[in-house]
């Protein structure tokens, strides 16, 4: 286990750079030793910082960092870092994987090498509590892990199955593991606890504000080989959880709906079509238990140019050629401030709808609806999974 100061030195570049915050990792890789690395951006001369950045590290002593750890000490919540062994196995391998997080309860639980994330709706219909409940008993019978969000509906349908199966259960909290939410689950976090285990990247105290959800959910997907959807309307936080699966090279498996006009289905109907694995039984998940996952993967631009350069689909005057058509690029007079901030990060590349909740810090909904009145505009296109870039007309 890593000693007190050293833990306390993740917990201060936490502070520093912010939750989620993709450049913390990044600076952890460049400079391995936290230690030398907090104590260098201490340096006012540093040219690693920004000037808000740097700010916000005259505004934080280490001694602040030290209050958090001795608080979470006496609340019984733990710590774990990126630097230690008991961080989760899978959760290495993500693009932005979390720095710190803080848990309650097993910790040798998240040492789990067969893990397999259920998400859906928070108002399930019966079809899929009913169905819900069986596949994951028989999922959790077979020795696979069952995690998911501790909310309700789906989330607390997949975590009582497992607890009435008899084995623990994961949970991937949007909020401080010392804040009520929901208030109707406190019975259930108990029983978690007991056997399971509850996780946040979130520091105590954090209530479960909205934008924290879909933030989250790369956490939830990336702590597990695959992730399966009970229910999903055509946009959701489910959604966004099933394509940073996808994105993170994990296997989306999906229950078919019962009716494939119902619009609370639709999710699952579109995951279906773009080639998810659709879930009859408990035993279409076990392929799992053959799954590896090895090396950290890229982050998802990155990956996509690697390949291009690999296979040489364009030459250097198509690169040209492409550089010059974004550099006249025009924005659309009429578009609104939130929309102009979408089309400037389109601009650079075509994303997914997650990456964009959390590049334009946008509540799920805000975004879902500008992207929407951007489609219908012409602006930019759809080209599945949620993912859009910037229609030809722009370019």
């Amino acid at each position: 286990m890593l000693d007190d100061a050293v833990i306390s030195y993740w917990i201060w570049l936490v502070m520093i750079m912010g939750v989620a915050n993709k450049r913390t990792m990044e600076l952890v890789k460049e400079y391995p030793n936290i230690e030398a690395l907090c104590h260098m951006l201490c340096d006012p001369d540093n040219e690693i910082l920004k000037e808000k950045e740097y700010q916000k590290v005259i505004e934080t002593p280490f001694s602040s960092a030290k209050q958090i750890l001795d608080s979470c000490r006496k609340n019984g919540i733990g710590i774990i870092t990126w630097g230690s062994a008991y961080y989760p196995k899978h959760l290495r391998n993500i693009y932005n994987a979390p720095a710190i997080l803080f848990y309650k309860g097993n910790l040798e639980i998240l040492q789990t090498e067969e893990i397999i994330t259920i998400v859906g709706t928070r108002n399930p219909s019966n079809y899929s509590i009913s169905t819900g409940e069986r596949l994951c008993m028989e999922i959790a019978q077979q020795d696979i892990m069952i995690a998911s969000g501790g909310a309700l509906g789906m989330d607390s349908v997949a975590h009582n199955s497992a607890i009435m199966a008899g084995k623990p259960t994961i949970a991937v909290m949007a909020c401080g593991l010392d804040f009520d939410y929901p208030k109707d689950n406190r019975a259930l976090r108990a029983k978690i606890c007991e056997t399971g285990v509850m996780i946040s990247e979130y520091f105590p105290g954090t209530p479960a504000y909205s934008r924290n959800f879909p933030v989250r959910n790369r956490i939830l997907s990336g702590i597990s080989k695959g992730t399966l959807v009970l229910e999903a309307s055509e946009k959701s936080g489910t959604i966004i959880t099933a394509n940073h699966a996808c994105e993170q090279n994990r296997t989306v498996f999906c229950l078919p709906p019962t009716n494939i006009f119902d619009k609370r289905y639709a999710g699952q109907a579109n995951l279906l079509r773009d080639g998810a694995t659709p879930v009859f039984s408990a035993e279409d998940v076990l392929e799992i238990k053959n799954y590896q996952i090895y090396e950290p993967l890229p982050k998802p631009e990155k990956k996509r140019n690697l390949k291009k350069e690999k296979n040489n689909f364009s030459s250097e005057s198509e690169k040209k050629e492409k550089s010059e058509s974004i550099s006249v690029y025009q924005m659309p007079p009429e578009a609104t401030s939130e929309q102009q901030k979408i089309l400037e990060l389109l601009k650079e590349s075509g994303k997914n709808i997650n990456m964009l909740c959390q590049l334009t810090e946008m509540h799920f909904d805000i975004l879902s609806t500008n992207l929407v009145e951007m489609e219908m505009q012409g602006w930019i296109i759809n080209t599945g999974m949620d993912c859009y870039q910037l229609a030809d007309n722009l370019k």
